[in-house]
């Protein structure tokens, strides 16, 4: 340890005397742990170990980094600082003397981290400082570079962009293009254009498949005082259409159907299915507990009949052909028979209503088997208006009128389900166009069947839309649209050692978290303005992160659109943020596991990377995803 100075010297020392402690008081093995502390409280100097779970010993702990209180000293607290935490109802206080990252191998140490950041590596049995020890940071641009947020409204179109603006005002509009390559400024320029020419009584609308994108679409309209508008999620719109017709739909939309449900009720396949349904049932059915005329509650009886029927559901699941497991016939049934039943409330009907009423104030169904009983799947109102027009078209009739705008803009298009496409067909008036913006490596839905874009024009009814593919990146860094190329084309070379996007690999959790939050703490206090966002795999995961980062920044969860669209830390899955870009993206989860070699992983890890407009971060608790071919291993 001769080219260690005094302090490395000491602290390697100390962390092998710990170590020999912990061997003496674990005999059958040392449980892992990560990290250590060194702690001044009051008259005394005691040593903290950070693990994966608390373990109490005669003169050394480890405790839960990921619960003890404690821990918050460790990531936010530097050496020399005092702290005041608190812990239950009181506060504790001292002063933090060192900290220590630890890396294992074998049950042997075999680096340290230190609160310098110096990393302390041992070869064989000498100890010595690596040199060469990389420390990733996101490579931060002065916060002017960025400039402001801006609508893409506000945003001058270069020449191939303003020739779609242009077309004549009857043509429908097909636009495609890579993430990033601004098909939604250019559909939102053609519709406020078309809004310009046509005047007073024209209605357009835009229409998409999440929260968050709808969120942002109205933010970008108002910023340029754009009215007359109206921007609706898919399901917002079918659901307002669907009880304007359907009058005794219920209220409440499910919210416990699984993905096999949801996926079966979208394939493509229920359309021929639905064609032999009305050739056995050609009159709407009634039920005879619900006496009724109207053609509304007749209509959803016909989805009890249909989807509640194991027969028609496994003859559906055939002609899936291997799609979904057979095991979703049952789902569906069972799913079907409990939104038919009455809730609780109706049930117990001449009961004090204040007996009712749970302690956290939520429905008294909420949380248990019955929360769906009388309610509607979004995936319901599709169904319904074709079961309507083929009615309407065996009696020679035309289906209820939906028509209503001159344009309608469908963006993110290879989300929307065939019978989605459909419906929203009769949205338009006669004459009217449709502007659509999508790009096929997006599609990430996983209960959606895009089949191509000649499929989505023909449900349109628009064929020979005008097709313009836009072939110029507007948001992502250069290195960033070349990462993303190659996860959509593998022959396309990743970029190396680009500027842009920095790659941390740990080995496990804690040790990615405290980069993490570190990153995000660094980031935020050097470009305050700057909007930060951890893109995670699925929604457990962010809540995973978002519980591990608890001692950063503040983060907002955004699950459901829920997004601010305002400086600060924001943590998400894949399946909200299309549409979205952030200054700042970090992808904490860049796992073999996460994102293995598949196609639905390669359009995952694509959306996620190709938010970023500035700077983009890559981490990894264990071995690197295969789609980064050019990451550190």
């Amino acid at each position: 340890m001769s080219s260690l100075n005094a302090d490395q010297q000491r602290r390697v020392a100390h962390q092998l005397r710990l170590l020999a402690t912990m061997r003496a008081q674990h005999p059958g093995g040392v449980p892992p742990y990560f990290a250590h502390m060194r702690l001044e409280t009051g008259p005394r100097e005691v040593d903290v170990l950070l693990a994966a779970s608390t373990h109490v010993g005669p003169s050394l702990s480890l405790i839960d980094w990921r619960t003890a209180p404690l821990a918050e000293v460790f990531f936010s607290y530097e050496e020399g600082e005092e702290y005041d935490i608190e812990v239950g109802e009181r506060v504790v206080s001292g002063r933090l003397l060192e900290k220590n990252l630890l890396g294992f191998e074998a049950g042997a140490l075999v680096w340290i981290d230190t609160g310098d950041e110096a990393r302390l590596e041992c070869t064989g049995t000498d100890w010595h400082r690596s040199e060469d020890a990389p420390r990733p940071h996101l490579a931060l641009r002065p916060a002017e570079a960025r400039g402001p947020f801006r609508s893409p409204l506000e945003v001058r179109l270069d020449p191939a962009q303003q020739r779609v603006v242009d077309l004549p005002r009857d043509r429908s509009v097909l636009l495609l293009g890579e993430a990033g390559f601004g098909k939604t400024t250019v559909a939102l320029h053609r519709l406020v254009e078309l809004q310009r020419e046509a005047g007073p009584g024209f209605r357009g609308a835009v229409l998409v498949p999440t929260e968050g994108l709808s969120r942002l679409t109205r933010l970008m309209l108002e910023r340029r005082g754009v009215e007359g508008i109206d921007v609706w999620t898919y399901t917002q719109w079918a659901a307002s259409v669907a009880r304007s017709v359907f009058k005794d739909l219920p209220r409440r939309e499910s919210v416990d159907a699984t993905s096999g449900v949801i996926r079966l009720k979208r394939h493509p396949a229920l359309r021929g299915l639905l064609e032999e349904f009305i050739q056995r049932h050609p009159r709407p059915l009634r039920d005879e507990d619900r006496p009724t005329t109207s053609r509304a509650r007749a209509s959803r009886v016909d989805l009890e009949h249909l989807f509640g029927d194991r027969s028609w559901m496994e003859r559906l699941l055939s002609a899936t052909e291997g799609a979904l497991p057979l095991s979703v016939a049952a789902e569906v049934t069972e799913h079907t028979r409990i939104q038919f039943l009455d809730p609780t409330e109706v049930e117990y009907a001449h009961v004090d209503r204040e007996n009712l009423v749970t302690v956290d104030g939520q429905r008294i169904d909420a949380g248990t088997p019955m929360e769906d009983a009388d309610s509607v799947d979004p995936e319901d109102y599709a169904v319904l208006f074709e079961l309507e027009r083929l009615r309407a078209r065996a009696d020679g009739v035309k289906p209820s009128f939906l028509a209503a705008y001159d344009c309608m803009v469908l963006d993110e298009a290879q989300e929307f389900a065939p019978l989605e496409l459909a419906l929203m067909r009769r949205g338009l008036r006669p004459g009217g166009t449709f502007i659509v913006a999508g790009d096929a490596a997006q599609q990430v839905d996983p209960t959606s069947f895009f089949d191509g874009w000649d499929a989505v024009l023909e449900e349109l009814a628009v064929p020979r839309a005008e097709r313009a593919v836009l072939e110029v990146s507007y948001r992502c860094p250069d290195d960033v649209t070349a990462l993303a190329r190659s996860l959509i084309d593998p022959e396309r070379a990743a970029p190396h050692d680009p500027p842009s996007i920095t790659h941390c690999r740990r080995n496990n959790l804690f040790h990615l978290a405290v980069w993490l939050t570190r990153e995000s703490r660094t980031v935020l206090a050097e470009d305050p303005s700057a909007s930060l966002t951890l893109i995670c795999r699925s929604p457990e995961a962010a809540r995973t992160f978002a519980h591990a980062l608890r001692h950063g920044p503040p983060a907002r969860l955004a699950f459901a659109g829920q997004f601010e669209f305002r400086p600060g830390l924001t943590v998400t899955c894949v399946q909200e943020i299309k549409g979205l870009e952030f200054d700042y993206v970090l992808i904490p989860d860049a796992t073999a596991g996460t994102y293995p070699d598949t196609p639905e992983s390669r359009r995952a890890l694509y959306v996620a990377v190709t938010r970023a407009t500035h700077r983009l971060g890559l981490g990894s608790a264990g071995a690197w995803s295969p789609l980064l071919t050019s990451s550190p291993r």
